[in-house]
């Protein structure tokens, strides 16, 4: 599948709108995942296209560099303040490190949580107990869809929900070397999300050989 020009100054207009903050190797694998998981072909393109168009966002002013990391490239805050505030976000994405899902997650949820008014030290704890999920989503998972959901409902509570299918796992050998126990099939880290959310639940859903994690945090008032 061959792209113009005009095609990936679209397809990063759209990540960058998204929240997606990364360099232009992260937005290059962006653009890739999207292609593959929609048309299931490997997209067609210069590598020189997507740092360039990156570079003449930030000249026409709608994208900016990072603060943290001049090699980043994110929306600038006045295509920021444009953009209209949700509650909830739905995706999917592809479950293998060669994408970058964890910055991709990452950098999507900070926008979320900062449009929303949430406090960095929270949005922080947030992201990082979040990110141990979405690791274990790609670690374990068959490297297919994973299906991120988060909301902020109005109680002030925020969740979210991880569905990944699963590549083949050994159950009984995996509890014996403790990557799972018997009651709650828990995966690695789970002690880490357990400190950073109020509720949480990891399951192996063995019918539909998927995983399945949800967690909830009150917010402060």
């Amino acid at each position: 599948m061959s792209f113009s020009l005009g095609e990936i100054e679209a397809r990063i207009r759209e990540l960058l709108a998204n929240g997606l903050t990364g360099n232009s190797q992260d937005f290059h694998a962006w653009i890739r995942m999207d292609t593959l998981r929609k048309f299931r072909e490997e997209p067609s393109f210069s590598p020189d296209w997507v740092p360039n168009t990156l570079d003449a966002l930030v000249t026409s002013g709608e994208a900016a560099k990072s603060k943290l990391d001049p090699r980043e490239y994110t929306l600038s805050v006045e295509s920021t303040l444009r953009k209209k505030t949700s509650k909830n976000e739905e995706y999917l994405l592809l479950g293998r490190t060669e994408f970058q899902p964890m910055q991709y997650v990452r950098s999507r949820m900070e926008s979320f949580l900062r449009a929303n008014g949430i406090d960095e030290d929270l949005i922080v704890d947030l992201t990082i107990g979040s990110i141990e999920a979405v690791e274990n989503a790609v670690k374990y998972g068959d490297g297919g869809n994973v299906e991120v959901a988060y909301t902020i409902e109005k109680s002030g509570i925020f969740k979210i929900r991880l569905v990944n299918n699963l590549r083949e796992l050994n159950i009984e050998e995996d509890i014996e070397r403790g990557k799972f126990s018997s009651t709650a099939t828990l995966m690695r880290g789970m002690m880490v999300m357990q400190k950073l959310f109020d509720k949480m639940d990891l399951e192996i859903l063995e019918d539909k050989r998927q995983a399945l994690f949800m967690a909830e945090k009150i917010l402060p008032k």
